[in-house]
């Protein structure tokens, strides 16, 4: 067999890595090229990105305050740490909204996930499902312990 060799510049070989790289970054920052961002598992980013756009503005979890919740910004943090969560169909609490350190153990994570049927209904109700990197986002920042930043 005849060996080719090619004489690129270093410079246009590093030049190609780095686009390259790029592109791949680009895309894992983005969720792998879906519209699909991931959020950073703070509490200010979460009431901002998920529960402003999604609980407050459906008017569910707004002034409409269902199931006693209300997720309106300055209040909604103090509605949803160790807070018994309740049921919709039996009203009875089984786990606190929020259980820090517990993402399995908390209510607001069951709605959004998979509840029991005696749990009520999937949430947001009537709203897009949250994406999986919403979801990974309020299981992150429970599982840090549910920190107010």
């Amino acid at each position: 067999m005849k060996n080719i060799s090619l004489n690129f510049p270093a410079s246009i070989c590093v030049a190609i890595c780095c686009c390259l790289a790029s592109v791949v970054l680009t895309s894992c920052r983005k969720g792998g090229g879906s519209d699909d961002p991931v959020l950073e598992p703070k509490f200010s980013v979460i009431q901002k990105k998920i529960f402003n756009e999604s609980c407050d503005a459906s008017s569910c979890h707004g002034s409409g305050m269902k199931g006693g919740l209300g997720l309106m910004p300055g209040q909604s943090y103090a509605q949803l740490i160790s807070i018994p969560g309740t049921a919709d169909k039996h009203n009875t609490p089984s786990f606190p909204r929020v259980k820090p350190g517990s993402p399995d153990s908390s209510f607001l994570l069951i709605k959004l996930v998979a509840p029991d049927s005696d749990q009520g209904e999937i949430m947001p109700k009537g709203n897009d499902r949250l994406s999986p990197h919403q979801i990974d986002a309020i299981r992150q920042w429970i599982l840090a312990g549910a920190p107010e930043n």
